[in-house]
């Protein structure tokens, strides 16, 4: 029979009293594992900017003991939030020193690994199934063209849609993964959502969830416990910041993951299989590592994310590392396809995979990383842009990734 866990472990910095940032809202890890014999998947979620595979490996070293656990399947789906403690400063500038918890890997490891515990401590006989509904109007592909068809990327240019702008695809679906007791009631609930998680930009160096907080909030106002799992956020952010835009947008993906969860078809027990492919993607060449760690001191520490992000990938370079053993997750239960995939994914990218699955549902993961970045498109390197800026991968990473994904859905 297949079983499953839910575990959740708060780990929200306690508010200080010189003011230096505020709480807004709890931050936690969650993890959701998948049973049936001897095969399980278990999806991390985490209140935080990324999950690098050097802290994964911490992670998987503080749960081996527990015996029939898979380590090589677990998924880690950071929700990519700029308002959380961070391990480095990447993408977005935070602010407060306080909050730059540099060196502290084995702090997140401890947590992430103690949503693990709970959630094997919690395994249940279930049934699952997975709905779906819309959120229309709150997101939008920030890779827009002009008339000319020439790239603007129109991140903060407000308001949308411009009429002289084209924009690219976005999937407003919000995807719930239901799971049910024996009795028929919903227990717990995984929700999938493509859009970046850039709602409180006024709320950097302090601590929110940002809308996916909200979003399991309003879903857990039901009595059924939830984590938020990226989609192709990639390309695609919300079409308003700051204020209680992070409400709005997260009661309307709360409001969708309702409808979805209480339409979404049961299909019984169900069958569970994993499958992986790994594939060599060559990593981004860092010919320079002197120039960079100049930079990287040159800049004033409020806005050097931009270097962070390519110290981290230089450092690795200048160690050898020319390629990155890059693994797809393929989980498949009850009719349909979970596919996991390290780094931002492009809306592309996953409609590339599901038009692969021969009409089989599937739902694209993205697990950002900063050994991965952006995956963006060959079109992306061409056109520029921010995306390439932050990308781990040389410019065919994504053209790799995509074709053994889509084979990956086909077997």
């Amino acid at each position: 029979m297949l079983e499953t866990g839910f575990g959740a472990q708060d780990f929200t910095p306690e508010q200080p009293s010189d003011g230096s940032f505020r709480v807004y809202d709890p931050i936690s890890f969650r993890a959701l594992i998948l049973r049936k014999g001897d095969t399980n998947v278990t999806f991390l979620a985490g209140d935080c900017f990324s999950i690098e595979e050097e802290l994964m490996a911490r992670v998987r070293e503080r749960v081996k003991d527990i015996a029939w656990l898979n380590p090589g399947h677990i998924l880690p789906c950071a929700s990519h939030v700029g308002t959380t403690p961070i391990l480095f400063q990447s993408y977005v500038s935070i602010p407060c020193e306080a909050l730059k918890f540099y060196g502290r890997e084995d702090y997140f490891a401890d947590n992430m690994a103690a949503a693990i515990r709970a959630a094997a401590d919690a395994m249940a006989p279930s049934r699952l199934g997975i709905g779906a509904g819309s959120a229309p109007n709150i997101l939008y592909n920030r890779r827009s063209y002009d008339r000319d068809g020439k790239l603007v990327m129109s991140n903060f240019k407000f308001p949308y849609p411009r009429p002289e702008l084209t924009y690219a695809e976005v999937d407003d679906n919000v995807y719930v993964i239901r799971i049910d007791d024996t009795e028929g009631n919903p227990t717990h609930c995984a929700i999938v959502f493509g859009c970046h998680a850039l709602c409180s930009t006024d709320k950097y160096g302090h601590i929110s969830a940002d809308y996916p907080g909200v979003v399991r909030k309003v879903v857990e106002s039901a009595g059924v416990n939830a984590l938020f799992l990226p989609g192709s956020i990639g390309n695609v952010v919300p079409v308003s910041r700051a204020g209680r835009t992070y409400r709005r947008v997260g009661n309307s993906v709360g409001g969708a993951a309702l409808h979805a969860l209480e339409q979404a078809g049961m299909n019984g027990p169900g069958d569970l299989r994993v499958t992986q492919k790994t594939v060599q993607v060559p990593t981004f060449a860092h010919e320079d590592p002197d120039a960079v760690e100049a930079e990287l001191a040159a800049t004033p520490n409020r806005s050097d994310g931009h270097q962070r992000f390519q110290a981290y990938g230089s450092r690795h370079y200048a160690t050898g590392r020319r390629f990155l053993d890059y693994t797809i997750t393929r989980v498949s239960v009850s009719g349909f396809n979970i596919v996991h995939l390290p780094g931002e994914i492009f809306v592309e990218t996953a409609s590339a995979i599901r038009s692969a699955a021969r009409g089989a549902l599937t739902v694209v993961l993205s697990g950002p990383t900063a050994d991965v970045g952006y995956l963006s498109t060959s079109r992306a390197h061409r056109e520029g842009g921010m995306e390439p800026r932050y990308a781990g991968l040389a410019v065919d990473g994504e053209r790799r990734v995509r074709a053994a994904a889509c084979e990956l859905v086909t077997d």
